[in-house]
């Protein structure tokens, strides 16, 4: 091989390392990079606050990052849609970290019939059927975990698939425009899966696994598509090993039971949503509420949540009320505040969050102002 080409060769093999996706003969042409950069779609959702109260009897004020977000959607063709989510979170010691919060390949049926719409699966690290589906409806995830996840109940992802449709055609654009464009079936939509169990930040420390489902139906959707009726369905083992013992050996038996039925009734209007829940089990996903003999401790609880939206003034008033009990043990929390809303799903929140406890136990409570950052904002 002659010197020139020799050289030309390795320089070419270096720059082939070092730039995935390098072509050796020639680079891709302007109208190439183009064409492959509309396939992908880069979002971010961050929730940047400050908050001052008191929680176990500590006073407290401080700014924070409560969650950064980076998406990466990639769309090669219509059947086809991986998805890579980074998520930025403080941990225990202070130190701000990155994990996977989403890792899956999408496949989607681009068929419309009058019975559903556009099938689709996940396979990988995925979305549960549930607080994607809830996080659309209550659009202030900003402040705080749902009623269900600030429970300790479970974690919005896992590891394993989901099987999800919309039930019927979609809604007229009118209505989404208006109301919401997430979840359009006229008639509704059903989500299910299997998951390994210990949700995005734990590992698998058992061989159960966890079936989940969703169903929610628009009783009235042909006249009345505002209305929903939804049911969330969880049954599995928490996620503990089969024994699980202290420092001092004392075992007890690991695996607990791990069950809930939570129902919700939704309406939502171009000026108002609306949403009552109710929940009942036993059990969660850590396998972490139980009793002295590590039997699943029984789980209730109830929550009502409302917006009142004001277009013309850009803003949103919000009020939610969560009763849980886990084992006769009760907390009560209330959530009240303002937010300014522009570019669509970016939002100023002030609010402001008390937790009563029925023992002892001082309530915990803080005002809080929080920005949220979303893009593309729609």
């Amino acid at each position: 091989m002659e010197i020139g080409k020799r050289a030309k060769w390795i320089a070419s093999t270096v720059l082939c390392l070092a730039l995935p996706g390098a072509v050796l003969a020639e680079e891709p042409k302007v109208s190439e990079w183009t064409e492959t950069w509309k396939m992908v779609n880069i979002g971010t959702l961050w929730y940047l606050g400050y908050q001052a109260g008191e929680q176990d009897g500590e006073s407290y004020n401080r700014e924070y990052i409560g969650r950064g977000y980076v998406n990466l959607k990639f769309r090669p063709n219509d059947w086809f849609q991986p998805r890579i989510t980074l998520d930025a979170h403080q941990d225990d010691t202070g130190d701000f970290k990155v994990r996977l919060k989403y890792l899956y390949g999408k496949f989607i049926l681009p068929i419309e019939t009058s019975i559903v719409t556009e099938p689709n699966l996940e396979f990988g690290l995925v979305h549960g059927p549930w607080f994607d589906y809830e996080e659309h409806i209550n659009w202030y995830r900003m402040q705080g975990t749902m009623f269900i996840e600030r429970n300790q109940t479970l974690n919005s992802a896992d590891a394993g698939f989901t099987v999800a449709t919309l039930l019927g055609e979609k809604l007229p654009k009118e209505y989404q425009k208006k109301v919401n464009k997430k979840y359009p079936g006229k008639w509704g939509s059903l989500a299910f899966g299997v998951y390994n169990g210990g949700g995005y930040h734990a590992p698998e420390n058992n061989q159960n696994k966890v079936f989940e489902s969703r169903v929610s139906i628009r009783p009235l959707g042909w006249v009345l598509p505002n209305l929903q009726l939804s049911h969330f369905f969880v049954y599995g083992q928490g996620n503990t090993p089969k024994e699980v013992c202290d420092d001092l050996g004392n075992c007890i038996p690991g695996e607990p039971d791990w069950l809930l039925n939570a129902f919700m009734l939704s309406f939502e209007h171009e000026y108002f949503v609306a949403t009552a829940q109710v929940a009942t089990g036993e059990g969660n996903q850590k396998g972490d509420k139980i009793d002295a003999d590590g039997k699943a401790l029984d789980a209730f609880g109830y929550s009502g949540f409302l917006e009142l939206k004001a277009p013309g003034l850009k803003s949103s008033l919000i009020g939610r009320y969560d009763y849980w009990e886990w084992g006769g043990t009760t907390t009560t929390r209330i959530i009240a505040g303002y937010a300014f809303h522009f570019m669509r799903h970016n939002f100023i929140l002030l609010n402001v969050d008390w937790v009563m406890h029925a023992d002892a136990k001082p309530d915990d409570w803080q005002i809080g102002l929080i920005l949220q950052v979303k893009y593309p904002p729609k």
